[in-house]
């Protein structure tokens, strides 16, 4: 449940992308707010608005106090009747979700659009939130904590070509789902110096065996958020022999729950690339 759980967070952050538009219909600073995606309740949370949140999805795991908070749907399933009647007085939800937008307005229920697909889009997002919300000195200061963070990072002086795969089962390859150059893991890599074997305009992919073989990466890099990585990842992946990462035993399983969420704990996403990547310098 927990490996579908976040493959799912993991899907959609990719296809949601802060809204450069203010609230509409939003009077003073909201106290009652709703959140319909983990990324953006991280976001609240780390913005200390957690006394604020009134309502989250079912989804909403981080941090462990987000768990209490009233459900109201999981991804793409909201229960409107539910948020009504916690009132709230804005609805944070990412920027595609067209329909709920449209009920929202019909409900006359203020709402901010966030993105995501990008480490520029959550900066933004984060400012947005915190300027509608009140705080914009403290979201000032995160999102200059996760520039600095970026900026320290050391770029590896080499190249390597990483394979970035992630959900299912990480003791077993089935199916091969991998991010693509147009997403947030994507450009986290290249900021820790590596190059992505996936060269395709995606978020993300479905690859072949024949597809791995033949893009050979030197590494592999496994997001299992929430599961328990495989004792020798190497053995996992002996179907795959041929290739550089099985040869060299070039294979990370990365558990934390934050690995596929693309919101502002991206930048420990980012040091666990730093940390593999520098590993064979």
């Amino acid at each position: 449940m927990m490996k579908r759980i976040h493959f799912l967070i993991c899907i959609l952050g990719l296809i949601a992308g802060c809204s450069r538009q203010p609230p509409a219909g939003l009077n003073g600073v909201p106290e009652r707010i709703i959140s319909l995606a983990p990324d953006i309740t991280e976001t609240v949370y780390l913005l200390g608005l957690g006394d604020r949140l009134v309502g989250a999805t079912s989804y909403c795991l981080w941090p462990e106090e987000a768990a209490t908070i009233p459900r109201v749907g999981g991804f793409g399933q909201f229960n409107f009747e539910a948020i009504v009647t916690l009132k709230p007085d804005l609805v944070l939800l990412h920027h595609n979700y067209a329909s709920e937008k449209g009920r929202l307005n019909d409900l006359g229920i203020p709402y901010l659009e966030t993105y995501t697909e990008h480490i520029d889009d959550i900066i933004n997002s984060v400012r947005a939130v915190g300027v509608a919300c009140g705080v914009p000195k403290r979201a000032e200061t995160l999102t200059t904590q996760m520039t600095d963070q970026i900026s320290r990072i050391r770029k590896v002086d080499y190249t390597p070509r990483v394979l970035i795969t992630f959900g299912g089962d990480a003791t077993q390859i089935d199916q091969i789902y991998a991010f693509g150059s147009d997403c947030l893991h994507n450009e986290l890599l290249e900021l820790a110096g590596g190059t992505n074997v996936v060269e395709n305009n995606l978020a993300f992919s479905t690859l072949s065996r024949e597809a791995v073989i033949r893009l050979n990466p030197e590494i592999i890099i496994q997001m299992a958020p929430g599961t328990q990585p495989p004792e020798n990842p190497v053995k996992t992946w002996s179907d795959y022999d041929g290739i550089s990462a099985v040869k060299h035993n070039r294979i990370y399983v990365l558990t934390g729950d934050y690995t596929c969420i693309p919101g502002p704990r991206f930048t420990r996403i980012l040091a666990d690339f730093e940390k593999i990547l520098g590993t064979y310098e």
